[in-house]
């Protein structure tokens, strides 16, 4: 896989050139994390360490407040996961060339659309440190790392 390089600013555009690789397995990935949010509240699923990690407990030790702040919300934020996933996917299918343009609402759903994923593989493989993470999936983790930074950076460049 050959690193094409950060997200640069070009005026109100944020843009990075994906290799068909790049694009497969973000696509992957966020295909993923949008089947797992739209199963969030399928009792099966309660045991799934990666909806316990990003929607979890509001009030850790009280069940009842939990459940309700869960109520209220959690269909709410999963779905908001999901459709950020999903833009992701589609961003990447639409690039032509392999180059997504992202303005600004865009970049700041893709930052944590990209952090979202992160959790998620790190959850499922079992990684706890970023300095740890040194197999074939921890290199992945590392590069998303690497590439929700670098679009942090794209945002914050004037």
């Amino acid at each position: 896989m050959r690193v094409l390089g950060e997200f640069r600013r070009k005026g109100d555009v944020i843009e990075r050139r994906f290799t068909g690789s790049e694009r497969k397995m973000i696509g992957n990935l966020a295909n993923g994390l949008a089947e797992t949010m739209a199963a969030a509240d399928d009792p099966a699923a309660a045991d799934d360490v990666v909806l316990q990690r990003l929607l979890p407990d509001a009030v850790p030790g009280d069940p009842e407040a939990s459940a309700e702040f869960s109520d209220a919300t959690r269909e709410r934020l999963a779905a908001a996961k999901a459709e950020g996933a999903q833009r992701v996917v589609a961003d990447l299918d639409a690039a032509p060339g392999g180059v997504v343009r992202l303005d600004q609402q865009g970049a700041i759903v893709w930052v944590k659309a990209l952090g979202d994923l992160r959790i998620a593989l790190a959850e499922r493989v079992g990684i706890e440190h970023l300095q740890h993470a040194t197999t074939p999936q921890g290199l992945v983790y590392a590069w998303l790392t690497w590439l929700q930074g670098s679009l942090i950076d794209a945002l914050d460049t004037p």
